[in-house]
């Protein structure tokens, strides 16, 4: 990778994690060693792009908030995280199941701990689509209108490719989840997952520790209508202690 491309990638991972990384994170990230990851942070910290810590960098300028990154740029977000949050979710879900697979990354990162329980997934995400293809899983595609952005089959007939469907768990993503509120970036997104959780008999919300606390513009559901909130371990005891009183925290 050339140089002035990587030390813009650091800058944007460091963003898209909420401003703070460790230099281990984004060399994982990158795909580059530690060594010369501190030698790119050295050099954006003399162009006053961003400070060094001990063990990692936080940009100076405020990282950005409400915008609706691709699902490229979400993938480079928490994966440690998120990849714990898809193996809960792998020891969660019974063999044989029947589940809603919403579009967010964290979902998308959690296939592979999947696909192994004989599971018939819905999904109205074209990558998930693309990644169920690589296994020997039933899979329904919805049918609906494509938004690019983020890949998902949205509107009036995505949510009627539920009218006759039965489902055993919902996996929900959101972009914020504040007190009782889960939240999203536009009323499709959230429409669609409060259509197949109409539709299903358990209901779960995934979402690891950055976003809690945050709200985006659309509130789609109360968090104490799902039954589980799937999360990753690094919770404040006190801010864990607060939202389990609006659901079960796995």
């Amino acid at each position: 990778m050339i140089k002035n491309v990587r030390l813009n990638k650091i800058i944007d991972i460091i963003n898209l994690n909420g401003g703070t990384m460790s230099t281990s994170e984004i060399a994982s990230t990158i795909g580059v060693s530690e060594v010369t990851i501190r030698r790119d942070l050295k050099e954006l910290e003399q162009q006053g792009k961003l400070i060094r810590e001990h063990g990692g960098a936080s940009i100076i300028e405020e990282p950005q908030k409400h915008i609706e990154f691709s699902t490229d740029e979400k993938m480079l977000r928490n994966i440690g995280k998120k990849e714990e949050i898809g193996k809960k979710l792998g020891k969660l879900i019974p063999d044989k199941s029947t589940i809603f697979l919403g579009a967010g990354t964290t979902l998308l990162l959690a296939i592979p701990y999947l696909v192994k329980k004989e599971l018939t997934f819905i999904t109205n995400s074209y990558p998930a689509f693309q990644a169920l293809l690589e296994y020997d899983n039933r899979v329904i595609l919805t049918a609906g209108e494509l938004y690019k952005k983020t890949g998902e089959f949205l509107g009036e007939i995505a949510e009627n490719s539920f009218n006759s469907i039965n489902i055993d768990y919902a996996l929900c993503s959101t972009n914020g989840i504040s007190e009782n509120k889960v939240t999203t970036s536009n009323s499709q997104q959230g429409s669609i997952q409060s259509t197949a959780m109409m539709c299903s008999n358990k209901k779960i919300i995934v979402a690891d520790t950055s976003k809690i606390g945050n709200l985006d513009v659309i509130t789609f559901s109360n968090l104490d209508s799902f039954d589980f909130l799937v999360s990753d371990d690094d919770w404040d005891a006190e801010v864990k202690k607060k939202y389990s009183q609006y659901i079960e925290i796995k």
